[in-house]
């Protein structure tokens, strides 16, 4: 069963941060994607103090600079004002309104909106506890894999409880990404995984076409691509992005591939951008796995003695800190007393709990 209410491959104009700050851009990219024939416009409803700590250090981009990581996601907050504004631009377009949520402050917001669906970042896939409420909401999902492994998609499927209310989207984690890093057969290997799921893909290549048709031909019901007017504007994610020609392209190939595919004919696909089927982390990823994925921080001064609780842990994203235990645990920790004072921002790791026995 699809999240989806057809067999239509539902192309997702990622505009996310590429709006600059600016609504009025904002709105006419939306205007802009939905001329080239998308479904969706998806913005990303990021929240800097519930992502990383101050002093989580600096990233580099896909553009080859590097940035103060808590600094850029506060530059590229979406406005909850605009929300309202930038749902009425897409129903007055004929497109669909769509954000990613990254954390339970951000769920809460977008919950006064009433959506129908939200999407879930890659670098969420530890984050199980967001899974958890998103699937107590009942709420369909689409989230994303970069970095992860069958295990960790796996994992997140179930803290989420309903398959037939998701859909999982293969990625590479590398912006942009190489042709050699798609391995599109993992669409084969999700499928047979997670057979009440739909399945799409997420393309980070510099091609508006070439992966977009692989997906397809595939079986993907789901295709998003970075969104950007101008590839040559500052910001980490424009230089990856494709323009207004690119989108119309990217919509002509996959409505044309989707026609192929209904009609059982073949494709001719290159075998470097089908690659493997293994879903694992590839070694061009693993530097954005540690960096982004979430793990347990001391969230104030923890004292001995003191219950462990989600009042007191925070789960956050690493970025040059040094990583805590995997964010599952934390149902584990709770009531837990901690066996020795911990300082705020601290890691919570398992030598954290041998206390002086380490």
């Amino acid at each position: 069963m699809s999240i989806f209410s057809s067999d239509r491959v539902r192309i997702i104009s990622e505009i996310g941060i590429n709006h600059d700050g600016s609504l009025d851009k904002a709105l006419e990219m939306i205007r802009v994607s939905a001329d080239c024939g998308v479904d969706f416009c998806k913005f990303q409803l990021l929240k800097a103090d519930e992502m990383y700590q101050e002093d989580a250090g600096s990233y580099a981009t896909g553009t080859g600079s590097t940035d103060d990581i808590y600094d850029l996601v506060k530059k590229s907050e979406l406005q909850e004002e605009w929300v309202p504004r930038l749902i009425e631009e897409c129903e007055d377009c004929g497109v669909r309104f769509l954000t990613t949520v990254y954390d339970l402050v951000g769920l809460k917001e977008m919950l006064q909106f009433d959506p129908d669906l939200l999407k879930v970042a890659s670098y969420e896939i530890h984050y199980h506890q967001l899974f958890e409420e998103l699937g107590r909401l009942d709420i369909p999902i689409i989230f994303s894999t970069a970095g992860a492994t069958i295990g960790d998609v796996d994992e997140a499927l179930r803290a989420y409880g309903d398959p037939s209310s998701a859909c999982i989207m293969h990625c590479n984690g590398k912006y942009p990404a190489d042709r050699e890093m798609v391995n599109m057969n993992v669409l084969k290997t999700l499928h047979h995984a997670f057979p009440e799921v739909s399945i799409g893909f997420s393309d980070h290549t510099e091609d508006p076409v070439e992966a977009p048709v692989a997906a397809t031909a595939l079986g993907a019901e789901a295709i998003e691509k970075h969104f950007t007017l101008d590839k040559s504007a500052s910001g980490p994610d424009h230089g990856f992005a494709i323009e207004p020609d690119g989108l119309d392209e990217l919509v002509d190939a996959v409505r044309d591939a989707e026609r192929k595919r209904a009609n059982g004919e073949s494709f001719d696909l290159d075998p470097v951008v089908l690659g493997t089927s293994r879903k694992d982390t590839h070694e061009d990823e693993q530097y954005i796995r540690d960096f982004c994925y979430r793990s347990l921080y001391a969230d104030n001064d923890i004292r001995e003695g003191e219950p462990f609780s989600e009042d007191n842990i925070a789960v956050y994203r690493a970025g040059e800190l040094p990583k805590g235990m995997h964010p599952k645990h934390l149902g584990d920790l709770s009531g837990r007393p901690a066996p020795r004072d911990i300082e705020k921002g601290a890691p919570i790791t398992f030598e954290t709990l041998l206390g002086d026995n380490e």
